[in-house]
């Protein structure tokens, strides 16, 4: 192929459409926006040749616009293609009309779609075959470094230029330190890499950063490190241990990921004094010889806290446990060992009951149980997460002890600016923070998912750093709405667990009115701006939508993308539409919960009196009190009059207006009528969920009640309440007849119609 004719492989089908593509590419980096203008030349006569072949006889149809809207609600282009379209369209009106300093990048950014549209248009329509050459980035001038190496550094010296003209640039180099002297930003890295990539990319699951360990707590850990409630606990226990020389058994109690170890390096690093005279073993399952499982090497750590020796023991250990090892060592067989004293303590502190048990002592013993600490505390208002959001504060303050605050700035004044950096801007506001916190506490509710502060930490990576890090500059309008935090939160189903919960509760998926109200101002607006001012609080959002800002920018495929966009962002920066479009069954769980915790009444009945609607419809009720107790598909009904009484006294209130520890699902307890035989119900949300369908006339399926095996179950035992051996209510549904069977003042059964 010769060389300079880009996009030759079409010249037997547009040789006009090859001509303008020659010349884009030949103008690029002498005249960028006169390139861009001969892009929107190039595609105009593709579409030309498109409707020749497609015999579309539509003399209505003649601008750019209407061409590429006509093709999409004909069905002629997908998705993909028609933002290929948009984006040579959009960009070539405003290199006609506006001038702007990311000419160059843009220009750059189009000659690699200009490539796409023309591969698209010969597979589709060309009838010969040619030799099709791979893409190749354009190149500035015929120097020995790589196109892409050159194109980073003009678009990076074009940047730092206009920094320096708006004075945002720093002049000056200062090395900040932390505490111990080392810097918090390390410069080593090449011009052409980014410093906040590398210390975002701490935050995710394969850093070292990543791998526990309590004998070891990094400055970047301490950094990163956000007091807990268990944490202040577990001082408070070492203190006031501190008061006596006795022996002493410090179980921590919980599950794999919870930061047990990263409580203990913490300890170890900023409080020896505390823990200087424990031996900590934070993984007892690891035996210390092969020759020994996990109960023996276990039997091995406790074995001065046997009964045999507990009382004259002076030997002081911490235990980190999983709550399911610790219940298989008490009810083992030790031999000569016994741990009786160890088995009654922990049944005391109830921590396998349905009581919240954060930490409780006796004598030589103390537990604290990680299962009911929450990273998330329940109030009357709703949620919230002071953890979290400290953690994200970590991340995103603008200070200079931060060093992803650093990072930033130095690719600021490198020139070295992307969709992490955007993205990284977008997420430092404050109610975009909440807003993705709120999600993670609805993902720890509605999912039942356990979710670490390393997982945590991942996330975050995973919302920020997008798979592609060229120029923001570079990219096309659509690869900015892609690319983006908004995206990356609800589009990435596939990465982990929590980015797949987030995708069940992307706002897309809500049915609203205020949602509906959006998109029919999205159709009926002339001016997209206003709609953009009103649903949207954030300008880093309001600058991803410039190019769309006109109602005739997109449309089909391209419009449907701009709808969804817009809803996830008004979603995570606007309160009032936010709080309209959160699923109610949720918002109303939440409060039932704070309830049960805080002791309140009121609400505490009504809940009761709504899982008694569920209870009786269920099965299904032919009137008040009666349910029916065979299958809906024999010929007719029998209902058997049900009777039970509710009781809150099982339940454990703490009247704080915030609550810490408390229980994430809801307890209901059921007796006879005199308290004697009691059936009990733990209501998590999916119940919740389902059972509020049920009220509201949804009949379960097979599956439902597969998924609510523990409900099913319920229902057999409190079927037991009723009391069919005294009277039954007999339903013919064909010819709507009604008897009741039942005993009458001698015993004797009586056959009556009902009226």
């Amino acid at each position: 192929m010769e060389k300079g004719s880009f996009l030759s492989f079409i010249e037997h089908l547009s040789p006009l459409a090859a001509l303008n593509a020659k010349k884009m590419e030949e103008l690029l980096f002498e005249d960028s926006a006169s390139a861009i203008v001969k892009s929107r030349l190039f595609l105009e006569k593709v579409l030309d040749e498109v409707f020749k072949m497609e015999n579309i006889e539509a003399p209505y149809v003649s601008s750019l616009y209407e061409k590429i809207s006509y093709l999409s609600k004909e069905g002629i282009i997908k998705r993909d293609t028609q933002k290929l379209f948009d984006t040579i369209r959009i960009n070539g009106n405003k290199a006609a009309h506006t001038g702007d300093f990311a000419d160059l990048s843009q220009a750059i950014g189009l000659h690699k779609v200009m490539y796409d549209v023309a591969l698209w248009f010969y597979e589709l329509y060309s009838q010969e075959r040619v030799d099709i050459p791979p893409y190749e980035q354009p190149k500035p001038n015929k120097s020995e470094i790589s196109s892409q190496e050159q194109i980073d550094e003009l678009i990076q010296k074009q940047l730092i230029k206009m920094l320096e003209e708006r004075g945002e640039r720093t002049t000056t180099d200062p090395k900040e330190v932390n505490p111990e002297g080392e810097e918090i930003l390390v410069k080593d890295l090449p011009a052409n890499k980014s410093y906040l990539l590398r210390e975002l990319r701490r935050l995710s699951d394969s850093a070292q950063e990543a791998i526990e360990n309590a004998n070891a707590f990094s400055h970047f850990k301490k950094y990163m490190h956000v007091d807990r409630k268990i944490q202040k606990d577990l001082e408070y226990i070492l203190e006031k241990n501190k008061q006596d020389d006795s022996g002493k058994l410090i179980l921590l109690c919980g599950s794999v990921g919870d930061g047990k170890s990263h409580l203990l390096a913490y300890l170890k690093k900023h409080k020896p004094e505390l823990i200087s005279d424990y031996e900590i073993h934070n993984d007892a399952t690891e035996s210390f010889s092969p020759d020994k499982d996990a109960m023996e090497t276990l039997a091995e750590v406790l074995k001065d806290f046997s009964d045999q020796r507990v009382e004259s023991s002076n030997k002081r250990v911490i235990l980190a446990i999983n709550m399911g090892v610790l219940h298989n060592f008490i009810t083992a067989d030790h031999g000569d060992q016994t741990y009786n004293e160890l088995s009654k303590f922990v049944d005391n502190s109830e921590l396998f009951s349905q009581n919240v048990t954060t930490h409780y002592s006796e004598e030589a013993f103390d537990l604290l149980s990680f299962g009911d600490y929450h990273p998330f505390e329940i109030t009357n208002e709703g949620p919230q997460s002071q953890f979290f959001l400290s953690i994200l504060n970590n991340i995103f303050k603008d200070s200079n002890d931060n060093p992803f605050h650093l990072a930033f700035k130095e690719d600021q004044n490198n020139g070295f600016h992307t969709m992490l950096h955007e993205n990284f801007e977008f997420m430092r506001h404050p109610f975009v923070q909440k807003q993705v916190v709120d999600l993670i506490i609805q993902t720890l509710i509605r999912d039942k998912m356990v979710i670490s502060a390393r997982a945590f930490l991942n996330f975050i990576a995973d919302i920020l750093i997008p798979d592609t890090l060229s120029s923001y500059y570079s990219l096309t309008e659509f690869q900015r709405l892609e690319l983006n935090t908004t995206n990356l939160l609800f589009n990435r189903m596939e990465r982990s667990p929590i980015l797949k919960a987030m995708g069940d509760k992307d706002p897309i998926h809500q049915r609203s009115y205020h949602i509906d109200q959006l998109i029919i101002n999205l159709n009926t607006y002339t001016d997209y701006e206003k709609v953009f001012d009103r649903y949207i609080h954030s300008d880093e959002a309001k600058k991803w939508l410039e190019p769309f800002k006109q109602d005739d920018s997109v449309t089909g495929h391209s419009f449907s993308q701009l709808v969804e966009v817009v809803i996830r962002l008004a979603y995570l920066t606007n309160e009032d539409f936010s709080k309209q479009v959160i699923e109610e069954n949720y918002i109303n769980y939440v409060k039932y919960l704070y309830a049960f915790n805080a002791g309140e009444k009121s609400k505490i009945r009504d809940f009761y009196e709504e899982m008694k609607q569920s209870i009786f419809k269920w099965n299904g009720t032919p009137k008040k009190e009666y349910i029916y107790i065979n299958n809906p598909a024999e010929k007719f009904r029998i209902a058997q009059l049900l009777n039970f009484k509710p009781t809150y006294k099982h339940l454990n209130f703490n009247h704080q207006n915030v609550l810490e520890s408390f229980k994430a699902t809801i307890h209901l307890r059921y007796h006879d009528g005199n308290g004697d035989n009691q059936v009990d119900l733990e209501i998590d949300y999916p119940l919740y969920n389902l059972l509020t369908k049920v009220q509201r006339g949804y009949c379960p399926n097979k599956k439902d009640k597969e998924d609510a095996i523990k409900f099913v179950e319920f229902m057999d035992r409190i079927m037991g309440y009723g009391k069919k051996k005294d009277e039954l209510l007999v339903q013919f549904p064909a010819d709507e007849r009604s008897y009741k069977l039942k005993r009458d003042d001698f015993g004797d059964f009586v056959f009556e119609k009902e009226s």
